[in-house]
Parts: structure tokens; C-alpha cells; sequence
């Protein structure tokens, strides 16, 4: 009996001892994972800031981030950015918020495109919540004090008034829809967008909509031989992806600069198609400022107790041949 109870204990010993070491270097491998792009990281501060998502994000967050470490030293904080190299089901949104709870940060900025039920909020060493601020998608059952967020109606004016200013008021406009996602927001932008080209009497609107008639590539293909056929003074994109596609078909069929092209959104390759004048004009989110206004959200309430529940994130707007 009693070298049955030793054998339990051993054994107990043993699990707990192979559990720890599994935990312990689950940590590790999360905390190799960061990237802390601070220079002042090495000082001494008095708080710190975690930038969390996914890695598909990264462009996005790296942006967060340089806004949020430009005004790091006015909060005498340190502003870490860690996004995994993969996301896979051993680095889901739960595990992100475990690193951060590990972590200990005095508020975490995160990007959440979809919201998992059944997810433990991160806790600091007290066991209370860590400050959150949220971006990309809205989710009204986490506890956040602030979301910084698109307003994508307002956003659809935008580019109406945008392709309207362009055309003077008189033309042509493709709306291209090859996005792969056509989720709530998408479908209020380009409803929005719609509604707001219709008030122009003397601009004919066209929405070449191929998001669901097959593979991408028959998509552009069908809506190359239709820019070619068809008279279009400008095409409108509302996805970087769309705008990457669109700018390379006009670039083929050598129409570049003699079609408008309004696209969104931001990268090294829209940089390149603006410069050189195949894309017209580039609308993007200003990530850098979401970086800067997150940052006084949540020293508004590490400081004060409060914060704005919800702030629209501003556009800019860059033409090409401007500096």
C-alpha cells in the first residue's frame, strides 16, 4: 500500500514537473515572438504599453507603433510591439491575451478582427483588467475603455466627393469589387459610396462587381476586356488589394495615366504605383495617428479614471506627383 502511494506521488510529481516545463517554455516561445522595436526600451520607465494582433496585421500594427513610440516619452513609457510569425491555433487571440497577462503591460493596444467567445481577459499581477484599447472591428461585449475604429459611411462620402472632384463633376466611373470579403463594413462602404455618386447627375456609375463569379483570376480577366471595351474616365477600389490588381491590368493594357485610378489603403506597392502615376490618388486609414490617440485614450484613463468609448479614425488623402 505504501509503495503504491509513493509510485502516485512520483508519478504526480513527475506530470506537475513536465506541465511546468511545457508552460515555462510556451512562455519563451511567445516572448521570442516579440519584437521590441524601442530604442528606449533599454532606460528605465515608468509604464509600458503592449501593441498586440495578428500577423497579417503587421504592416497595420508596425504603423500603430510608430505613432505610439513618437509620443512614448511624453507618458515616460515603453512601447512594445509583438506580433506572432504565424497565427495559428497555438497562438490564437487567448494566447495573446495570456503573454499579455505575463507581460504585465499598464495597457494593451490591440488589433481584434473577429471575437472568439469564451476568452479570459487579460489580468495584471493584482488580478485586475488590463486597460484596453481596441481597433479594426468593434465588439461590444469586451470590456474596453476605447475603440479607435473606421467610420466606413463617412469613409464612402469621401470617396465620392474625391472621384467627383477628379471628373469635375462629369464622367465615367468604374467601381471595382473583387474583394473576397464583403462583410458588414464593406458592404456600408460601398453603400455609401453608391448612394453618394447618384446625387452627381452628370457622373454615369458602374459597379463591376465579380466578387463571387469565380476565381480571382477569371474576375480580372473579365473586367480587363470590359476597361478595354468600355470608356471609363476612372476606376474607384476600395481594398489594397483591388488597387494592386487594378493598377498592374491598366499598366498592361498601357492605359496607365490616361485612366484615373482612386484606390485604399497603404504598402510599398501602392507607394510605388502613386509615385509613378498609375494610381491617381491613394486613400488610407492614418494608422500613425490611431498610435498617437491610443496612447492619450489610455493615459486618460490610467490618469483620470475615463477615456472616449469611441473615436473615428482619420483618412489621408496623397495624389500623386504631391511630396
Amino acid at each position: 500500500m505504501k509503495n503504491r502511494l509513493k509510485v502516485s506521488v512520483v508519478f504526480l510529481l513527475l506530470l506537475l514537473f513536465i506541465l511546468s516545463c511545457f508552460y515555462f517554455f510556451y512562455l519563451v516561445s511567445l516572448a521570442l515572438g516579440r519584437k521590441d522595436l524601442s530604442a528606449t526600451s533599454a532606460k528605465s520607465c515608468q509604464h509600458h504599453v503592449l501593441i498586440l494582433g495578428e500577423s497579417e496585421d503587421e504592416n497595420f500594427l508596425t504603423s500603430i507603433y510608430k505613432g505610439a513610440q513618437s509620443v512614448s516619452g511624453a507618458y515616460d513609457c515603453v512601447v512594445e510591439l509583438y506580433v506572432p510569425k504565424t497565427y495559428s491555433s497555438d497562438k490564437n487571440l487567448q494566447s495573446l491575451f495570456n503573454f499579455a497577462s505575463f507581460i504585465n503591460p499598464d495597457g494593451i493596444i490591440i488589433c481584434i478582427p473577429e471575437m472568439p467567445g469564451n476568452i479570459e481577459l487579460p489580468l495584471n499581477i493584482q488580478g485586475k483588467l488590463i486597460p484596453l484599447v481596441t481597433l479594426s472591428q468593434y465588439h461590444p461585449e469586451l470590456p474596453q475603455i476605447s475603440f479607435i475604429g473606421t467610420n466606413y459611411s463617412e469613409l464612402g462620402r469621401k470617396i465620392a466627393q474625391e472621384s467627383s472632384d477628379y471628373l469635375s463633376g462629369r464622367g465615367r466611373i468604374a467601381i471595382i469589387n473583387i474583394a473576397e470579403d464583403s462583410g458588414t463594413n464593406y458592404s456600408t462602404l460601398m453603400n455609401s459610396l453608391s448612394n453618394a455618386l447618384s446625387l452627381h447627375s452628370d457622373i454615369k456609375t458602374s459597379v463591376l462587381d465579380f466578387n463571387t463569379s469565380g476565381s480571382i483570376s477569371s474576375s480580372v480577366a473579365d473586367i480587363k476586356k470590359l476597361i478595354m471595351q468600355e470608356s471609363f474616365d476612372l476606376l474607384v477600389c476600395l481594398t489594397t488589394e483591388d488597387t494592386i490588381r487594378i493598377a498592374q491590368l491598366v499598366t498592361e493594357i498601357h492605359k496607365d495615366g490616361k485612366i484615373g485610378i482612386i484606390g485604399f489603403g497603404d504598402g510599398e506597392v501602392l507607394e510605388t504605383y502613386l509615385s509613378k502615376g498609375t494610381v491617381t490618388e491613394l486613400l488610407s486609414i492614418d494608422s500613425e495617428k490611431i498610435g498617437r490617440t491610443a496612447m492619450k485614450e489610455l493615459f486618460e484613463y490610467i490618469r483620470r479614471g475615463y477615456a472616449n468609448n469611441y473615436i473615428a479614425a482619420d483618412v489621408k488623402v496623397r495624389r500623386s506627383g504631391q511630396k
